[in-house]
């Protein structure tokens, strides 16, 4: 399982995440393979972040299948339009060993 990190930026200046971002998502992930879970992190700086957990074969099919989800839940929730994906990435983590 992977822990993708999904950055946000909004398409003009001012606008908030909704508070039911987390909700649709889930929502529209019901019945996807490979989501687990979403936690919105609205209040991220510089800007808004989704952490998604998803069970994929790799680190780059888990970062292609958030970008995806929210391309899905983009266009099941016009609201959320007016916010974009900056990037989709599964945080690396040093070694602790090393």
């Amino acid at each position: 399982m992977y822990l993708v990190h999904v950055h946000l930026r909004s398409r003009s200046s001012g606008d908030l995440l909704p508070e039911w971002t987390a909700t649709a998502i889930a929502d529209c992930a019901a019945g996807l393979e490979g989501f687990e879970h979403v936690s919105v992190h609205a209040e991220a700086f510089p800007q808004p972040v989704l952490g998604i957990y998803l069970r994929a074969p790799t680190l780059e099919a888990a970062e292609a299948g958030a970008e995806a989800l929210c391309r899905r839940v983009w266009s099941c929730h016009q609201a959320l339009t007016a916010w974009e994906v900056v990037r989709a990435e599964v945080p690396l983590l040093p070694d602790a060993n090393l």
